[in-house]
């Protein structure tokens, strides 16, 4: 990494926690090991790194999001789709979880996906199902945990 790792990592992470993906331990180590690879390191990875709940370490990224004033871009957006999707699908979170924080998404950045929360309440949320490959939202979740899943591992990779 050898650079700020905030521009680089932190939406991940931050994506990955606010979708329930991986424990507090997980980034505990990761921000461990993130912070040894930094020429300078980071205050805010040493206090991930002894974060103690899952909501310490949201309050400590988005603490560093204002800072850095970061937008929740799409990418950003993508990540958490994407983890959401892959939480579900790997029972981390229930269905119904899944709905409500895809909701919020998607009310919060109605243009993201080009869907609105009617194209959910027609396609999505009457079938109490995840969409699959037949239909553009399911097609844009799955292309969107695939993103996600790849940029952990790419994360994962770079930290052993």
């Amino acid at each position: 990494m050898k650079q700020d790792c905030t521009l680089n990592c932190l939406p991940l992470l931050l994506a990955l926690i606010e979708a329930k993906y991986i424990h507090v331990s997980e980034i505990r180590n990761l921000s461990t090991i993130l912070n040894g690879h930094e020429l300078t390191p980071q205050y805010w990875l040493t206090e991930l790194s002894v974060c103690d709940s899952i909501d310490e370490a949201q309050d400590i990224l988005r603490k560093q999001v204002h800072e850095k004033h970061m937008v929740f871009d799409k990418h950003y957006l993508s990540f958490l789709c994407g983890f959401l999707y892959l939480g579900v699908q790997e029972g981390k979170i229930s269905l119904s979880e899944f709905q409500a924080e895809f909701v919020d998404v998607i009310d919060a950045y109605n243009d993201f996906m080009g869907i609105t929360i009617e194209d959910l309440q027609d396609e999505f949320l009457s079938m109490n199902q995840l969409p699959g490959q037949d239909s553009l939202l399911g097609r844009c979740l799955i292309d969107a945990a695939e993103k996600s899943k790849s940029s952990f591992g790419e994360l994962i990779a770079f930290t052993n």
